[in-house]
C-alpha cells in the first residue's frame, strides 16, 4: 500500500546509519490525514525521544537509532515495553543519512532496493534549507522525502494519502536523561501490554517505527 510505502522510503524503519551530534527539537504534525495531534520530537545525535499528550492520549517514545530499537514509556503507571531492533510498530517516518546530498545511497543498502531513489533537488521547507527526494516502489507507488541540510535528517513526508512534516525547529543541547528509562519504571512484556490497552477505554497513543520488511 501506498502509505506504508511513504514510510518505509522515508523512515527507512529508523535508519542504522553512523550517528551524528545534531540536537534539535521539533513540532511533528501530521498533515494527511489532517490530526490535531502534535507529536513532540527531540533528539541528540543517534537518540530520539517523542511525546505525544492530547485530552485522550498520551505516551512517550524512546528510539534509537544506530541500534534502530525503541521503547514505549507509559506515565501514568510508570512502566514501559522495549522492542528490540525489527520488532518495534506502527508507522513512523525517520531517516538519517550520512549526507543529505547522497541520501539515496542510505536508502538503498538498508532496504536491499526494493524500488528506486531518485534526487530532485533542493527545496525550502519551513524556512529552512532541505533536499527533496523521490521514491518508486517496486509496484509503482511513489514518496517524497526532504533531508534537512544542517540537521541531515528527513523533515517532512509526502504521499497520496500521507503527509507530515516537523514544524518550529528548534536547534540545542537536550538532556540526556530524556533518552533512558527513568529509574522507577518497570518493565513489562509485549502481549502483557496489549493484553492492558484493551482492557482500558483510554489507552496510551504513540507513534512507533514501522516493522522489518
Amino acid at each position: 500500500m501506498l502509505h506504508r510505502f511513504i514510510f518505509r522510503f522515508a523512515g527507512v524503519f529508523v535508519c542504522s546509519c553512523a550517528a551524528f551530534g545534531q540536537q534539535f527539537t521539533a513540532d511533528l504534525v501530521h498533515v494527511k490525514p489532517p490530526s490535531d495531534i502534535v507529536t513532540k520530537v527531540l533528539v541528540s545525535g543517534d537518540k530520539m525521544r517523542l511525546e505525544t499528550t492530547s485530552q485522550e492520549h498520551s505516551g512517550v517514545v524512546i528510539i534509537d537509532l544506530e541500534n534502530r530499537t525503541s521503547l514505549m514509556l507509559v506515565p501514568a503507571s510508570k512502566t514501559y515495553v522495549a522492542w528490540p531492533a525489527g520488532r518495534a510498530q506502527g508507522p513512523m517516518p525517520f531517516f538519517h543519512p550520512k549526507d543529505a546530498d547522497n541520501a539515496c545511497d542510505a536508502w538503498e543498502k538498508l532496504v536491499n532496493k526494493p524500488g528506486t531513489c531518485t534526487k530532485i533537488g533542493d527545496e525550502t521547507i519551513n524556512g529552512r534549507s532541505t533536499v527533496k527526494y523521490k521514491g518508486t516502489a517496486q509496484n509503482g507507488d511513489t514518496g517524497y522525502a526532504w533531508v534537512d541540510r544542517q540537521l541531515v535528517f528527513v523533515t517532512k513526508w509526502e504521499g497520496e494519502k500521507t503527509a507530515a512534516e516537523f514544524k518550529t525547529i528548534q536547534e540545542g543541547p537536550q538532556a540526556a536523561s530524556l533518552f533512558v528509562v527513568p529509574s522507577d519504571y518497570e518493565k513489562i512484556d509485549v502481549p502483557q501490554a496489549h493484553k492492558g490497552s484493551k482492557a482500558k477505554k483510554t489507552k496510551p497513543h504513540v507513534v512507533l517505527p514501522p516493522q522489518n520488511p
